[in-house]
């Protein structure tokens, strides 16, 4: 595998690039944090410029056509009007590594663990759409290619709710981390609900 360098109107990102038997090629570590960081959503367009080797320029469109606008700190039009609750909250769409029964597992952006205070030794339950509970493992692990550190639900907790609400490729996750209740203590776990939208 090696690594390509994705440049947008927001910097730029070092991606993992994968490749399958076929030859067909796909961005891996480090695309949820580019489409995260830029709130892209489904149905919404990306174009690509190649620049050589494995960097690539690239531009953002919502799903009418329309270029997709970002004020100073990063946020679309959409994004800037929403309440402060988006930082509770992430969205994933689901990929072979989610559903593999030996390796499974889901990546937290590091911005939204750095944000709500999440680190390798907190407590997750996920709750899914049915009302089930379920506790995740987090464990930490150094990006060489980012050279920081992200937040990763391994196996063990991940998988069982794939497999337990069937999703499969393309399926929409949307995580919201509850808030944190007065009466509970800081070595609480902590909630997050998900919500499951079909692709």
């Amino acid at each position: 595998m090696d690594n390509a360098v994705i440049k947008s109107c927001l910097g730029s990102w070092h991606v993992r690039v994968g490749r399958t038997v076929d030859g067909v090629m796909s961005f891996e570590e480090g695309w949820e944090e580019f489409v995260n960081h830029h709130g892209l959503k489904l149905g919404e367009i990306l174009i690509f410029k190649h620049n050589g080797k494995r960097a690539f320029n690239v531009v953002a469109y919502e799903a009418l056509g329309s270029e997709k606008r970002y004020d100073s700190k990063g946020k679309s039009p959409s994004e800037a009007t929403a309440s402060s609750t988006s930082r509770t909250s992430f969205v994933c769409t689901m990929k072979k590594s989610h559903g593999d029964p030996h390796k499974a597992y889901l990546t937290i952006p590091a911005r939204f663990a750095r944000s709500n205070g999440i680190v390798a030794t907190s407590r997750i339950i996920l709750k899914d759409p049915s009302g089930r509970s379920w506790p995740l493992i987090l464990s930490r692990w150094e990006s060489i290619s980012r050279g920081s550190h992200r937040i990763a639900i391994r196996t063990n907790g991940w998988y069982k709710v794939y497999e337990a609400n069937k999703l499969k490729n393309g399926d929409v996750c949307t995580f919201n981390l509850k808030p944190v209740s007065s009466k509970s203590g800081s070595k609480s776990a902590r909630v997050m609900d998900v919500q499951i939208t079909c692709g």
